[in-house]
């Protein structure tokens, strides 16, 4: 498949969808809870995980304690994304040092693979992530973060609309393999249906070693000698020696500010850095959004949303010509030079051709807060939905599917926070799901906050547009409307449908997070109870 042929499937392309309109069908259904009395807020995918991550909050933990055990959860009622031998990153706030940091947790290639395998998988990254989080900002005791979800593996969870929905999505696919099928089959036939109960009494089994012995076990102990040997089983190449290798690690962030009237105050917006595109992707398209003009002005002559598709474009050319970094105002402008609010931009007159980013969409996030003035907001694959359809027998774990050489898995992953460092108080976290979309996505959530007099939930739930660069067309929502179609064809744009452009997790405190923890306004997004985004 040519890069240019391709390009639409890496925006949102799961296993066994090959068109635009089906791809974007495949995301999972999301809760949210707000803790009342303030100890806290959490905003995520799956329902019952973020009950899970309340309850932590409210027996005193802080947002990393809420984060972990909400992993662990979903590991048991979400594993289409979040399974044991997922991946990721998480962006950490802790009021203490009054400093935000990355922890990466992708995971890892297999050193040991073959291009032979036909299924193969990669080195699990989430549990020692999980353990590192907690490490350096957990407040409860690691046992009482994992014992819920070790409950719910062995007891058994009604299936989820989130699990219902992608197990709707990959169908007999998943039944081929055994182990999967114990799991995941009915005794009617098919996949479990929504309020099925399901059991999972292996994964709760190693749920018990991690609870006991650590996140550690997994990688070096028990756990790991059991997971590799299964793994092996079946024909997948994954060592206890890739396993005890593997380790997360921090690194700084990229920063911007920005000094508005919801805010009331200037805030370093921290989002991932060297080694990612998501955060440069934002940046790129932030910058451009907040140095162009006047959202408000935009919205008001009807060029707002051929504005933000000419900004995604232009990201994806900064892609090009400056890989994995921040544009400076140079090449912003540079990039600027050729917009006009009449027409679109021939890929000609740009001054280089996009770069596209083949990635899945298959991810899900938390966001986080605590009455400490804490913030986390994660980002958790598993490479593609249910990864690659293996459970390796006796363990319960569904495995990864491995990076792929020619995408970008793990780069898209955006976590996001934004702290008035001067007086430590959070005033933003947000997290976003969709693979290369998430850049652009974020940044016109953001603009509109900043920007405009738009609420939090107005600007997540706005129907979004989005230029993945080439092929040359405007990809947007149904519910973005006739007019709005109109006047991007009107302007020389090809525009295409999808069912829906990423989903975003935020939490908003204008009046600041450790002071002002009742202000604090939690946002998810309706797309993820497949509802249609309001205009």
């Amino acid at each position: 498949m040519s890069q240019s042929a391709a390009a639409l499937t890496a925006i949102a392309t799961l296993a066994g969808c090959d068109s635009i309109d089906s791809a974007f069908d495949a995301g999972p259904t999301r809760g949210v809870a707000i803790a009342d009395g303030f100890f806290g807020s959490v905003a995520g995918d799956d329902p019952r995980a973020v009950l899970t991550a309340r309850s932590t909050l409210a027996r005193g933990g802080a947002a990393a304690d809420a984060a972990v055990a909400y992993f662990f959860m979903a590991a048991v009622s979400y594993p289409s994304t979040s399974s044991l031998a997922a991946g990721g990153v998480c962006m950490n706030y802790d009021e203490g040092d009054n400093h935000a940091q990355l922890l990466d947790f992708r995971n890892a290639p297999v050193p040991s693979a073959n291009a032979f395998v036909t299924r193969p998988t990669s080195v699990p990254g989430a549990v020692r992530g999980m353990f590192a989080l907690h490490a350096r900002s957990g407040a409860l005791l690691w046992q009482d973060l994992i014992s819920p979800a070790e409950r719910a593996a062995r007891f058994g969870i009604p299936v989820s609309r989130a699990l219902s929905r992608d197990l709707q999505l990959v169908g007999d696919a998943l039944l081929v393999d055994e182990a999967a099928r114990q799991i995941f089959g009915s005794p009617q036939g098919g996949v479990l249906p929504e309020g099925a109960n399901l059991v999972q009494l292996d994964l709760g089994g190693m749920l018990s070693l991690i609870r006991t012995r650590g996140a550690g076990d997994f990688y070096v102990g028990v756990g790991a000698r059991q997971f590799s040997e299964a793994v092996a089983s079946i024909g997948v190449p994954l060592t206890f020696d890739d396993l005890r290798n593997y380790a997360p690690h921090w690194s700084d962030t990229y920063q911007t500010t920005v000094s508005q009237k919801i805010y009331g105050a200037e805030a370093t917006v921290h989002v991932p850095g060297s080694g990612f595109d998501s955060g440069a992707s934002f940046l790129a398209s932030f910058e451009m959004l907040r140095d162009h003009g006047d959202l408000v002005v935009a919205r008001e002559s009807g060029v707002a949303d051929h504005l933000i598709a000419e900004v995604a474009l232009r990201t994806a050319v900064a892609r090009t010509m400056n890989p994995g970094l921040v544009p400076d105002s140079a090449l912003i402008s540079t990039l600027l030079t050729s917009y006009s609010p009449n027409r679109a931009t021939p890929l000609f007159e740009l001054p280089a051709p996009p770069s596209i980013l083949l990635e899945s969409p298959a991810t899900s996030s938390i966001v986080a807060v605590d009455a400490y003035g804490n913030a986390v907001s994660c980002v958790f694959t598993m490479n593609n939905l249910f990864g690659n359809g293996l459970v390796a027998p006796g363990t319960g774990v569904l495995l990864a599917a491995a990076p792929g050489e020619n995408r970008g898995d793990g780069l898209s992953l955006l976590p996001m926070i934004a702290v008035n460092e001067t007086s430590r108080e959070v005033l933003f976290a947000g997290a976003v799901s969709g693979g290369i979309v998430s850049g652009p996505i974020m940044a016109s959530v953001v603009a509109e906050v900043v920007e405009t007099s738009a609420s939090l939930e107005q600007a997540v739930e706005r129907p979004r547009v989005f230029h993945p660069g080439d092929p040359d067309v405007v990809v947007v929502e149904p519910t973005v409307g006739e007019g709005v179609v109109a006047e991007l064809v009107a302007r020389g744009h090809e525009v295409r449908v999808a069912p829906e452009l990423g989903r975003v997790n935020a939490i908003l405190c204008p009046d600041g997070l450790r002071n002002g923890g009742e202000s604090c306004v939690v946002s998810t997004d309706p797309r993820a109870f497949g509802l249609a985004a309001g205009g």
